[in-house]
């Protein structure tokens, strides 16, 4: 495996250079990098996109949100905006096909809300799924038709037509991930999609700063009773499980990527005290925000 990149303190968002060659549609709506050596090389990245790698040849290894995943030949790679790639490392033959698409394309079409938000729950722990041979053959499909569109002089109907290209190629990738889910197909209400939709992206908003179930129902103009029982119906999970996985995320980001000191990562966050912040975070990760940072700040 060859290093690609030195992990460094700092952390910078993933910004493509003009020196880079690269597709681009509707300015960076979807970015497409096609060539292994076009991968922008630095050290940490925060990504605003959600990001689609497809390994068509050898491995690679890269740090997600401070767990360390290996892609090959094979497999899709899935991350959501907001996640922290850091200190990659490749084989000598490693190839593949990256996908950077501005998270509003996801909710380009009613039906898709249900399965979006549980299959962007699911990615967050689980981001590496097998391609089967059938799979491969569609999303390669989707892939080279959206290539050669993007490199099309822009007609009238362009934009409309990559819209749904897009929207294709995405319903294709979240198909592929309810099915490693195993998820049933269930007929929600759409009210009910659209209400579990704005409180996912509402705490996702809140970055976990707000971590009552009735503060959010408030906002929705529902009972906390309501919103429990239609996001068990469309994720199989509670609300508070929703609110604790991006409280986490945000808190393992502050303790790993910033300099700020516990009491102001407490304060950032609203809780309490400190101490009521380490027990909250001692409770979910299973060691205090100290031994935390200093796993990953030797």
């Amino acid at each position: 495996m060859q290093r690609k990149a030195k992990v460094k303190p700092n952390m910078k968002h993933l910004e493509l250079k003009a020196k880079q060659e690269y597709l681009a549609f509707n300015e960076q709506d979807l970015i497409i990098i096609d060539k292994v050596q076009d991968l922008p090389e630095n050290s940490t990245y925060y990504t605003e996109h959600v990001l689609v790698i497809i390994c068509t040849a050898g491995k690679m290894q890269v740090e997600y949100d401070g767990k360390c995943i290996t892609i090959q030949e094979g497999d899709l790679f899935l991350s959501v905006p907001g996640s922290v790639l850091s200190d990659y490392m490749v084989s000598p033959k490693f190839d593949c096909k990256l996908l950077a698409i501005r998270p509003s394309e996801l909710m380009s079409s009613r039906e898709t809300h249900t399965q979006v938000i549980n299959s962007m729950l699911y990615v967050k722990t689980n981001p590496v799924v097998r391609l089967t041979e059938s799979d491969s053959q569609d999303v390669f499909a989707y892939y080279s038709l959206i290539c050669s569109r993007i490199r099309q002089t822009a007609g009238r109907y362009q934009n409309g037509e990559m819209r749904s290209l897009i929207n294709a190629f995405l319903l294709k990738v979240i198909g592929i991930i309810d099915n490693e889910m195993n998820v049933p197909e269930t007929e929600a209400s759409v009210r009910g999609d659209q209400l579990v939709e704005k409180f996912v992206w509402m705490v996702n908003e809140d970055c976990g700063r707000n971590r009552l179930v009735e503060y959010y129902a408030d906002r929705l103009n529902i009972t906390p009773k309501y919103l429990s029982t239609i996001v068990r119906s469309s994720l199989n999970r509670t609300p508070t499980d929703v609110i604790k996985v991006v409280t986490m995320k945000e808190i393992e980001r502050r303790l790993r990527y910033t300099g700020d000191s516990i009491k102001q990562i407490s304060q950032a966050m609203n809780f309490p005290n400190t101490s009521f912040f380490g027990k909250y975070f001692k409770q979910h990760s299973g060691v205090t925000p100290n031994s935390y940072r200093k796993k990953y700040h030797k």
